[in-house]
């Protein structure tokens, strides 16, 4: 009777054990798999900028939201906690069926970008979002790993000219956004 209640006990310890073990070869890898400039120049964009974040982000058909909403608000707080951009957050709360693009407001001033968001500062810069792909799975014993590729467009108001990057990143959930906001500071020259 010892010996099964070992082997039963022995057993248990190896199978609560895997978990940590996986869930750690899991997130081994996270981080930025691909950033790549689609259309534009990235030198358009000057750290520091006041940046107008719309919202809700677009979403593909290999997509899903979270929250809606929700992409914008982190990226927009993410370019403030990370000094990269001054950001506000320009939402519709309504989620109109046609999402706002940056390209809608090519050829405004600050000033009437500023008025038809309601913007409490004149932008230099409007930024919109698409989410083209997520997948989630669970990590034992760490938590919630997403890889999301995004497709971000900035559209510099003093110049005209459109800049769109799109980001692959794996990485926990919660660290998915500030990850992509790292690594378009180390492509702006601005590491941290």
């Amino acid at each position: 009777m010892k010996t099964k209640t070992l082997w039963a006990g022995l057993c248990l310890l190896l199978l609560t054990a895997c978990g940590p073990m996986i869930g750690g070869m899991m997130v081994s890898g996270n981080g930025v798999k691909d950033f790549d400039v689609i259309s534009g120049d990235l030198a358009d964009l000057k750290p520091g900028s006041q940046v107008a974040v719309l919202g809700p982000f677009d979403k593909t058909a290999e997509a899903f939201y979270i929250c809606r909403g929700e992409e914008a608000a982190f990226f927009t707080s993410s370019f403030n906690q990370t000094g990269l951009f001054s950001a506000e957050l320009a939402i519709d709360t309504r989620f109109p069926e046609v999402l706002p693009t940056a390209k809608q407001f090519r050829g405004q001033s600050p000033a009437a970008v500023q008025a038809a968001l309601e913007l409490s500062k004149i932008p230099e810069i409007v930024m919109s979002g698409t989410i083209l792909k997520r997948d989630m799975v669970a990590a034992p014993a760490q938590g919630v790993i997403m890889t999301v590729t995004y497709r971000l467009e900035f559209l510099n108001l003093a110049s005209g000219q459109t800049t769109v990057a799109e980001v692959k990143v794996k990485e926990m959930f919660q660290d998915a956004i500030p990850e992509t906001v790292n690594e378009l500071a180390r492509q702006l020259g601005r590491s941290r």
